[in-house]
């Protein structure tokens, strides 16, 4: 049983983390050729497309101080600091297995009887950040049902081959110190009779609580973008840096005028589309459309690429990591067009274009620059991103 629990556990645990590392990696691409079928059969009935969706934002910067803070050093400290404490308690645990013969009781085990899977969590969480992907949310929950699951467990044989681990357990809480969850259970089920039951309450409970608040963190997100309605047009435009609707609505319109662009365009009868000003270093371009260049963050392996990725756990060693993914504010854009569908949905309102199950196809890039905005190009690129035909973030 407990090494079912522990193939489970790695299982979810590595599903959770692959998307987000290998999708800076050089092995990006060959991971999305096995990945990409899974998320195009999600896409297809609205029942399992909004797993797809986003829920914190990656492709801009928001006007939030929260938002901006939790992606760019909460997320990247949880994840570089939850891994070095990870292998600091697993040095820990199995050096006193071998060397004294006992259960660990000191460092951080003398404060909570599972740092380990705390560490690990909070590696998780960081990640969770950094590639915020709701089917990756839901990964992330079970796979902490199973660690809870797990250390239970554990604890129970641990305590029948050392008999004084159970004062250790009593004295000790189990994730956080002071046991406050466990607290919080007992007063609100801890006079139910039966103990599975009150488990099988307080998960579902847990579950509809974090799935609840990532809708609501999406809907945060969505309104502190810079975005500018063009009904004429079903479009929505999205500005990657903050920046006056005005300003906005200006360079899409600039875009609009272009003969390219509307034949383009009209090409979609019916559809509605988001055009999205992303600055001309913008390093995530691909993930946009495929305009047939190699991704900046993976092009080779240098040094120079060695600390972009460390950025990513510590932000300390690249302070420029923000700009290197974001680019910079300035008068030189590319404006990406895409079409924007819904599982069943022939046509769709400029209204729901934010929609949970929505999912971008691009049609065009215009290059518009200049302090007085105009169309320098205009490249047709092929209808998927540097992955595939998958579902990427439009926020």
């Amino acid at each position: 049983m407990k090494r079912a629990l522990k193939w489970l556990a790695s299982l979810l645990y590595g599903l959770v983390m692959i998307e987000v590392v290998i999708m800076i990696s050089p092995f990006a691409f060959y991971w999305y050729s096995l990945y990409a079928p899974t998320l195009q059969g999600l896409h297809r009935w609205r029942a399992t497309a909004w797993l797809e969706s986003f829920f914190l934002p990656h492709s801009v910067i928001t006007t939030s101080p929260i938002l901006e803070f939790l992606r760019w050093t909460i997320g990247s400290w949880a994840f570089g600091l939850g891994l070095l404490a990870a292998l600091i308690c697993a040095v820990q645990v199995y050096g006193t297995k071998l060397l004294k013969h006992k259960a660990a009781q000191s460092w951080m085990y003398k404060f909570i009887r599972h740092p380990f899977y705390l560490s690990l969590a909070v590696a998780g969480f960081g990640l969770l950040t950094l590639w915020p992907r709701t089917i990756i949310l839901v990964l992330y929950l079970g796979m902490l049902f199973l660690y809870y699951f797990l250390a239970r467990f554990e604890e129970k044989r641990v305590e029948a081959a050392h008999p004084e681990y159970a004062a250790y357990r009593q004295r000790t809480g189990m994730f956080l110190p002071g046991n406050p969850g466990g607290k919080l259970f007992h007063l609100l089920l801890g006079w139910m009779p039966n103990r599975g039951a009150a488990l099988a309450i307080s998960s579902a409970v847990i579950i509809a609580l974090v799935l609840g608040g990532a809708v609501a963190a999406r809907r945060y997100t969505i309104a502190h973008a810079a975005t500018e309605i063009l009904p004429a047009q079903n479009l929505m435009a999205i500005a990657i840096w903050p920046m006056p609707t005005g300003k906005i609505e200006q360079v899409v319109s600039v875009a609009l005028e272009d003969d390219r662009v509307k034949a383009a365009l009209r090409n979609e009868p019916g559809a509605a589309f988001t055009a999205h000003l992303l600055p001309q270093d913008y390093g995530m371009v691909n993930m946009f459309a495929d305009v047939g260049t190699d991704h900046r963050m993976f092009s080779k392996v240098s040094v120079h690429r060695l600390t972009s990725w460390a950025g990513f756990a510590v932000p300390s060693v690249d302070p420029s990591h923000k700009n290197r993914i974001m680019g910079t504010p300035q008068d030189h854009y590319k404006v990406v067009f895409s079409r924007v569908d819904e599982p069943g949905a022939s046509q769709l309102p400029v209204s729901r274009v934010t929609d949970l199950s929505a999912k971008m196809t691009p049609v065009l890039i215009a290059n518009v620059g200049g302090e007085d905005p105009a169309v320098e190009s205009v490249l047709i690129p092929p209808r998927r991103s540097f992955w595939g035909d998958i579902t990427m973030p439009m926020f």
